[in-house]
């Protein structure tokens, strides 16, 4: 007969760290299995417990991301709108050109020039031919440029659409996949103790009190954010910028590797995060697909160097590791897209 695993046991294997006293970081929910002692229903309901929570999590970061691209969809259909009536006045300008070169019947340039009866009568009127191509050339190049430029926006709008399509894909996965852990969370319920049904709750208000923190800790939107020196062992001779919200040392944990790096802010400035920390563009915090809220990470870029803390989900892009918040991809030195060298650290200090 299994052995019912007492409230005492659950409470302390289960509930979660809160805040951690270096700085602001706060500790990401526990993502490893309960301990053996639980029996098979109770694990499992707790491990679902956890992917709802992460599946939750990065539904927010969907819901924003698709919120904010719908409403770049529109600006983009307004700039594309009047890119192609710029375009069509340039075509006009141009045809009427067109127009008044055949009424002139000027269509040797040549010929007008050797039939001049003085020196003076060439130069006049080679220097109105020169004027005439100069406009033309001017007519021709407006009509280029409006074309390119309404190519251009186009595309774009082709893109954000795309995006759009791409991201209500992966929501729908992702609500499909949360719908099915709740659906078997609830029938593994039904079949729980009291005490397993109790130890499920403390998981789930570990898991707001989580939320709750990160909220609480979150960078004042409109205060300039000031990037002081951090140390990162044992490289006492590198500086890396660190956000003053955030702890100033940091040690190596040894993992490094590559990420294709994308950033986002404006927009997205002031809304909510996948941990429930409200964005802030100008702080050094990044989005990831898989790593857990609160992981440090030391980036470097040429002779660029910050930390920065995982608060969100994304991005999601294919190709794309790292969403960087737009303060980190300047003081990285890139407006784009960038390759940057990336090493796991963990606080040691305030």
């Amino acid at each position: 007969m299994p052995r019912t695993p007492t409230i005492a046991l659950l409470i302390a294997a289960l509930i979660l760290p809160g805040t951690i006293a270096a700085g602001n970081a706060l500790a990401h929910p526990a993502t490893e299995t309960a301990p053996p002692d639980l029996d098979a229903a109770t694990q499992r309901a707790l491990e679902l417990e956890q992917h709802i929570e992460e599946h939750r999590g990065e539904s927010i970061a969907l819901e924003e991301r698709i919120s904010v691209t719908n409403m770049r969809i529109l600006i983009q259909q307004d700039i594309l709108a009047g890119a192609r009536r710029e375009l069509q006045e340039a075509n006009l300008v141009y045809r009427s050109r067109m127009v008044d070169i055949y009424k002139s019947r000027i269509h040797d340039p040549i010929a007008i020039l050797l039939t001049a009866d003085t020196m003076t009568d060439f130069y006049t009127r080679l220097l109105m031919l020169s004027r005439i191509a100069q406009r033309d050339r001017h007519v021709l190049e407006s009509a280029s440029i409006a074309a390119a430029e309404a190519e251009f926006q186009a595309n774009y709008l082709d893109d954000l659409k795309a995006q759009d399509i791409a991201l209500r894909q992966i929501r729908r996965q992702t609500r499909e996949e949360l719908d099915t852990a709740l659906h078997e969370q609830r029938i593994l319920v039904d079949r729980l103790s009291e005490e397993s049904q109790r130890a499920l709750e403390i998981r789930r208000a570990a898991n707001a009190k989580t939320r709750a923190e990160w909220l609480a800790a979150s960078v004042p939107l409109d205060d300039p954010v000031a990037k002081v020196p951090g140390v990162v062992e044992p490289y006492t001779d590198r500086v890396y910028l660190v956000s003053e919200h955030h702890p100033r040392r940091y040690r190596s944990l040894g993992v490094t590797e590559y990420a294709f790096c994308s950033w986002y802010g404006n927009e997205f400035h002031g809304r909510m995060t996948a941990c429930g920390q409200i964005y802030n563009q100008n702080d050094f915090t990044c989005a990831s697909r898989t790593l857990p809220f609160g992981t440090r990470l030391a980036l470097t870029r040429g002779d660029k160097r910050i930390v920065v803390v995982v608060t969100d989900r994304g991005p999601f892009i294919a190709g794309r590791d790292l969403d960087l918040s737009r303060a980190a991809a300047q003081a990285l030195g890139f407006s784009g897209l960038a390759t940057v060298h990336v090493e796991h650290v963990e606080a040691i200090g305030p």
